[in-house]
């Protein structure tokens, strides 16, 4: 009904300056007032063509020589009219001062909160954070991860001065017998070194070089293992495993016993080694930087990083799997307990608010013109005849009051005058 108001609006106008013009030519009305309204409807008339003309020149082309060029004027000021709203929408409506002022006026971490208090937002959001894990996981064992990764480590292994620390450190050990328990550990696995076949096979080897070396320095040392060996005096199998016997025995001391010569005698050097460490001694940090370029070197070329890298990617990738492993569990249960601490620390909510105001302010003071893009974009992408309908259809019944308004306007202009003309003569 309100598309149609101003048509409506003018057919009533017409009709009733159609209907007064017949009666009052043929004389069906006499009487001197009907000429007034008959003034009124014609005026009315005149004021709703006017602004049918009007609002239709707006939006579309009037085919009338001459006139024609003011017409259609939306499309032909297509250019203009765009400018003109990205101006008011960048300048006026979204500036980044109107924009930063409503910001200011919002609580951010209280809408954070609510919504992470809700099941459902936890859930969705512990989803996120486990699909955009298992993604950065995806990646950890590529090349160009690994690559990126190791060259980090060396640089930073390159450039870490170990050598004060690592002295501190081991003098530290040395003196509270921290490192005892590491002994053992070394020493057990070389107890289990030494019972094995491949052990002896190693020592009666050498024990052949060396006999055979001393049978070599000349023609009675070569006699006398000649003879031992014939007799009996030379047993190399027994003197392997009498060697090992005895080794085996000592390391089993030393293991029992904190206070063994050997021990003692390697917490001396080690000490010593320690404290030039922590002096600056050149030759003590030339060891370190030697095994620093080591490490290096080993990480580099027995690709170790890639195959440590590519078991984190499967560990890490299997308590991925679902909400009851071990890592999502300890995920939801700090998510739980910062979305409780945040509750209840009034200046972490204001310090949240803050940063993201400003941060939000930057961005759209750095980015601030992508807003006009945004709109002059979408404008262009329209062609004349969707813009023209889009604009219609939004302010289109608003218009039809022009219309109406047009012809009761001049109609009461119409009477006006009409009696005014009639009271004068």
């Amino acid at each position: 009904m309100k598309n149609n108001l101003g048509t409506i609006s003018l057919i009533i106008a017409f009709s009733g300056l159609v209907l007064l013009e017949i009666l009052l030519h043929f004389q069906f009305l006499v009487h001197p007032g009907w000429n007034i309204a008959r003034a009124g409807f014609e005026a009315a008339t005149i004021g709703g063509v006017a602004d049918w003309f009007a609002v239709r020149a707006l939006f579309h082309e009037i085919k009338i020589p001459y006139i024609r060029k003011h017409t259609n004027i939306i499309v032909k000021n297509r250019t203009k009219l765009t400018e003109g709203i990205v101006d008011l929408v960048t300048n006026k409506w979204l500036s980044p001062e109107v924009i930063t002022e409503k910001l200011s006026e919002v609580d951010v971490a209280s809408a954070i909160l609510e919504f992470l208090q809700n099941p459902n937002s936890q859930q969705k959001t512990v989803s996120f954070i486990r699909e955009m894990a298992l993604k950065l996981t995806a990646e950890m064992d590529s090349p160009e991860f690994v690559n990126a990764v190791q060259k980090i480590i060396n640089k930073q292994i390159a450039a870490i001065d170990l050598a004060p620390t690592m002295g501190a450190f081991l003098e530290k050990s040395i003196h509270n017998g921290d490192h005892n328990k590491l002994w053992e550990l070394v020493i057990e696995a070389s107890e289990k070194s030494l019972n094995n076949v491949e052990s002896k096979e190693l020592i009666l080897s050498k024990l052949e070089e060396a006999i055979q070396e001393y049978g070599e320095e000349g023609f009675f040392k070569k006699a006398t293992l000649f003879l031992a060996k014939k007799t009996g005096g030379i047993d190399l199998d027994k003197i392997t495993a009498e060697l090992l016997f005895k080794t085996s025995e000592l390391l089993t001391e030393a293991k029992e016993n904190p206070q063994h010569p050997i021990r003692i005698k390697f917490d001396t050097w080690m000490l010593e080694f320690a404290q030039k460490l922590s002096e600056g001694d050149e030759s003590a940090i030339s060891i370190i930087d030697t095994l620093k370029l080591k490490l290096i070197a080993y990480l580099e070329t027995e690709n170790t990083l890639a195959h440590l890298m590519s078991n984190w990617k499967k560990s890490i990738s299997k308590q991925l799997e679902n909400n009851e492993t071990g890592l999502m569990q300890f995920l939801i249960t700090h998510l739980n307990r910062m979305i409780i601490d945040l509750q209840q620390d009034k200046e972490a909510q204001d310090k949240i608010n803050h940063w993201i105001t400003e941060s939000v302010s930057e961005l759209l003071t750095k980015f601030h013109g992508e807003i006009g893009n945004m709109v002059r974009t979408s404008l262009i992408k329209l062609d004349n005849e969707e813009l023209v309908a889009q604009i219609e259809g939004k302010v289109g019944s608003d218009l039809q009051y022009i219309r109406l308004n047009g012809a009761v306007v001049g109609g009461l202009v119409g009477i006006i005058i009409a009696s005014i003309k009639l009271l004068l003569n």
